[in-house]
């Protein structure tokens, strides 16, 4: 199984999770046909996709996922706010709930954001236990038997305090990005609150790009867990291993 990054940033997010005969999307915050490119144009592999949240960097193509035949996971919040309203291909979920998509076990559960949020536990034969979260301030689970994580890691404090005091951002934005998005050191106490003994890669994904510093969260999370740590960067595509 190969986990691509199509986008992971306040300007689009999605992406692939695939082998050869299947294929699930997380997000659709990059235009459509971007994805279908990067699918090699075969959709027909494609056995579902996961969102997130309503807002556009996260779900802003979710009608064009719907309208092409891809069922479609999410909160009915995020089909209500995108105008979709009884099409076949969209399925609201409910928080702890697991959904079987293809060879994809995926499950939802709550996060605290600005707009109804979940992250997504997603479990595969072919790499274990993959915990997906993002745009949240904290995260209010622990799990077992992790295999692969992504994690937002959208700012670090001391970052965003300097950006504040040289007015780079006003103090509206500021409390917004502190009650909606989740910091380096959450990131990290998240991580250590988990047991990451069978974790093979930690993947950092949407960065801010004002508030951040790849290089730097990066060799952090690495020197505190041990793991391979990734920066998810547009193109990168990692390799999941096959659990034990």
């Amino acid at each position: 199984m190969k986990l691509r990054i199509l986008g992971s940033n306040s300007s689009g997010n999605s992406y692939i999770l695939e082998n050869d005969n299947e294929a699930l999307l997380i997000e659709a915050g990059i235009d459509f046909r971007v994805v279908k490119k990067a699918l090699g144009y075969n959709l027909r592999k494609v056995v579902g996709a996961v969102i997130s949240h309503r807002h556009g960097d996260h779900a802003k193509f979710v009608a064009s996922l719907v309208k092409s035949g891809i069922q479609t996971l999410a909160l009915d919040d995020v089909f209500a706010s995108h105008g979709i309203d009884g099409n076949p291909f969209s399925h609201s979920v409910i928080p702890n709930k697991s959904y079987k998509v293809g060879g994809f076990i995926c499950t939802p559960f709550a996060v605290s954001h600005d707009v109804p949020c979940v992250g997504w536990l997603i479990k595969h034969d072919e790499f274990g236990k993959l915990l997906f979260v993002t745009d949240t301030m904290k995260l209010d689970y622990t799990f077992d038997g992790l295999t692969e994580i992504m994690i937002e890691t959208n700012y670090a404090d001391d970052i965003l305090d300097g950006r504040l005091e040289r007015d780079e951002i006003n103090l509206q934005m500021y409390k917004r990005i502190i009650n909606s998005h989740m910091s380096l050191s959450t990131a990290k106490y998240i991580l250590k609150s988990n047991d990451l003994s069978q974790v093979d890669n930690i993947v950092l994904i949407h960065l801010s790009n004002g508030s951040s510093d790849e290089q730097r969260f990066v060799s952090e999370i690495k020197r505190l867990t041990g793991k391979q740590v990734t920066a998810a960067d547009k193109g990168v595509e990692i390799e999941l291993l096959i659990p034990y």
